[in-house]
């Protein structure tokens, strides 16, 4: 298959080189990585409306992008750096979780969302814990052993969002989930600067999500592989009271 890669986290990320080199070794995969040249975590789906998008060729089959997350997959695309059109797009593997409501801010499940929209299988590819020190080969294994196997869970008008338990040895089955209800305690740290400006940044808080049974957080708290297919298009309150 053709396959591209890209993450929010920036070219400097480990997770999608752990995740590049296992598709790579010993298969017919023809990886192409179109990534941002910096961090763009928490950027959603945005896009690059005013401006030029930078892209840069930093070796065989790898781009840095100046863009967004979802800017490298319309490149990769729309563009003409890719000789073929991918067969399958994804994502991460993201330094951190994306479950729930996280899917919302997330700049990783946007780049999937963004090549479903172009009809191509696409997953975002998350480790489901806020930990230093990520497993990375042992997720990019698990996909590359068993892509075959979960390349039929898409379907059209969907992104697999996917989480994995961060272990040193990934055995554990997989589940299909729903995305977790998720609270964030952020606060906003406020100065004034000598120009005379009000500064302000957000400051990460405790992020708490409510239990439910066969949800995405709910899977990776128990060490099983969450998947979670999530629709591309927006749904009226009436839409949802008729499905």
């Amino acid at each position: 298959m053709n396959i591209l890669l890209t993450n929010d986290d920036g070219i400097s990320c480990q997770g999608i080189w752990a995740l590049k080199n296992a598709l790579e070794a010993g298969t017919s995969h023809k990886i192409y990585v179109i990534v941002p040249e910096d961090n763009r975590s928490g950027i959603s789906h945005g896009i690059t409306m005013r401006g030029p998008i930078r892209v840069r060729h930093r070796e065989e089959r790898v781009w840095t992008c100046s863009g967004t997350p979802a800017d490298c997959v319309i490149v990769g695309l729309l563009g003409e750096h890719l000789p073929v059109r991918p067969d399958l797009i994804l994502s991460g593997i993201n330094e951190g979780p994306n479950l729930g409501t996280d899917i919302i801010y997330s700049g990783t499940a946007a780049a999937a969302r963004q090549g479903a929209l172009h009809g191509i299988p696409s997953f975002a590819l998350s480790m489901g814990t806020y930990d230093s020190f990520f497993y990375y080969d042992v997720a990019a294994r698990y996909m590359a052993e068993n892509l075959e196997n979960l390349l039929p869970l898409w379907e059209k008008d969907t992104f697999i969002n996917i989480n994995f338990p961060n272990t040193a040895s990934l055995q554990a089955d997989f589940r299909i989930t729903y995305p977790s209800r998720r609270s964030y305690k952020d606060t906003l740290v406020r100065f004034v600067a000598p120009d005379g400006h009000h500064y302000c940044f957000i400051d990460g808080g405790e992020v708490s999500t409510h239990p439910e049974e066969g949800s995405d957080a709910d899977a990776v708290e128990r060490g099983y592989v969450s998947i979670s297919r999530v629709y591309i298009h927006p749904l009226s309150v009436e839409q949802v009271k008729t499905t």
